[in-house]
């Protein structure tokens, strides 16, 4: 008998964790956290419980509570090279950040990477009675969904994906394999997102206005895929002003750098960032910002990183722009910036006067990808549908029962189905 367990991510964003469960073991689909002060964790699983742990990729709603194993169990865990250096730089930082509401420090962090294995895509290996390997997702580099096989049952967990192609990462393809349940994120399940060749054109055009102009612009960025995503837009356009890359980003880079593999074409990621100025201290931030005419920088949401140091330089002054390029969680100071216009500077509330603009960038599939890739899976699987807000995960399982005639649920949280 073969079982899933939805332990976290369920109609909601943040906190992904499934176990499957067979006869001899149960392997976990990752345990991230809901990023927040305290991040929210999954419901708990007695790590002597576990048997393997698979990490689809880094970012945090993934990875971020896998350490809490750590603090007594032996169990290996799993995921591509890239992956588990990214994780790395992140759980680190989000320790550094939160250490007085986590349940772990970085003793843990540490212990896990002693039992860390780094995986190729379509490496086969086996825990127990249960099989499974690594697909590309093509959400960021090195990012995976799970192919598992357990007692003659088949199923995919997609992790997040992306079947639009971008300039770091291939696009994610849909398995020809006959599944019995793929569990499937709904993240934009009701929202499209722009053609990718027009978004990048009206943005590289505006920069370059903004610049010719006389202006700077600032790029508030994911550290981790979003900068460098962007800062490769901007060189595959010809763009040749002076860009400075700051914060995390840096060290993310810096890992994609040394992890060329899970980059869609290295060389010319590698040509793309040679030119890029890195900051490295207070000084150098401070002589970099006069001559600078792109600044690309984490958080992505505004809400601290060294994004902040641009803020208070750039956005008061009616020649720049501040263009978001990142998804806005409700609440964040991005978020309230594209509402109201304004930000706290300074520990004033102020009117941003620089030009302000979203760009609709996203490595996630949007509403037709993911109901494409649904509609062409084989076999008719049953859908479990998470990894999203609750009318989203609502949203796409409707959709999949009345257009596609599925079997599809959206999960509550600690419910179990049997395969």
């Amino acid at each position: 008998m073969v079982k899933l367990k939805f332990m976290g991510g369920t109609r909601q964003v943040g906190g992904n964790a499934v176990i499957v469960n067979s006869d001899q073991g149960n392997l976990l689909l990752e345990y991230g956290v809901k990023p927040g002060t305290p991040p929210e964790f999954p419901a708990h699983i007695r790590a002597n419980d576990i048997d393997g742990i698979v990490i689809g990729h880094a970012h945090l709603d993934h990875s971020g509570g896998v350490p809490l194993f750590y603090l007594s169990g032996k169990m290996p865990y799993f995921a591509t090279r890239g992956t588990s250096e990214l994780i790395k730089i992140l759980i680190k930082d989000m320790i550094k950040l939160n250490s007085y509401y986590l349940p772990f420090e970085y003793l843990e962090l540490e212990k896990m990477q002693n039992f860390r294995n780094d995986l190729d895509y379509n490496k086969e290996v086996k825990i127990k009675d249960i099989n499974f390997r690594l697909l590309d997702a093509g959400h960021i580099p090195g990012s995976a969904m799970v192919d598992v096989v357990v007692n003659g049952k088949k199923i995919l967990y997609t992790s997040d994906f992306n079947t639009i192609p971008t300039r770091i990462c291939h696009a994610a393809k849909i398995p020809r394999k006959k599944y019995d349940a793929v569990v499937i994120e709904s993240t934009y399940a009701m929202h499209e997102h722009p053609d990718r060749k027009e978004l990048e054109e009206e943005f590289v055009r505006k920069i370059k206005q903004k610049v010719n102009d006389g202006g700077k612009v600032l790029i508030p960025a994911f550290a981790v895929g979003r900068s460098q995503e962007m800062i490769n837009i901007l060189k595959a356009h010809k763009f040749d002003g002076y860009i400075l890359l700051d914060g995390m980003a840096r060290a993310v880079n810096q890992a994609m750098l040394d992890n060329p593999s899970s980059i869609k074409t290295p060389k010319k990621y590698q040509s793309a960032m040679k030119d890029v100025h890195e900051i490295r201290g207070w000084r150098d931030r401070r002589q970099a910002i006069k001559k600078a005419d792109v600044i690309v920088a984490p958080s992505g949401m505004l809400q601290g990183g060294t994004v902040m140091f641009y803020m208070e330089k750039l956005a008061l002054n009616p020649q720049n722009a501040v263009y978001i390029v990142s998804f806005q969680v409700p609440g964040t100071g991005g978020a309230k910036l594209l509402e109201t216009g304004r930000f706290p500077i300074k520990d004033r509330d102020e009117k941003v006067i620089a030009e302000v603009k979203h760009f609709d960038f996203s490595s996630h599939s949007g509403r037709t990808p993911l109901q494409e890739f649904v509609q062409k899976l084989r076999g008719k699987p049953d859908l479990y549908v998470v990894h999203g807000e609750e009318e989203s995960c609502e949203y796409l399982a409707q959709v999949a029962r009345d257009e596609m005639d599925y079997n599809a649920v959206a999960p509550e949280r600690e419910e179990e189905f049997t395969i």
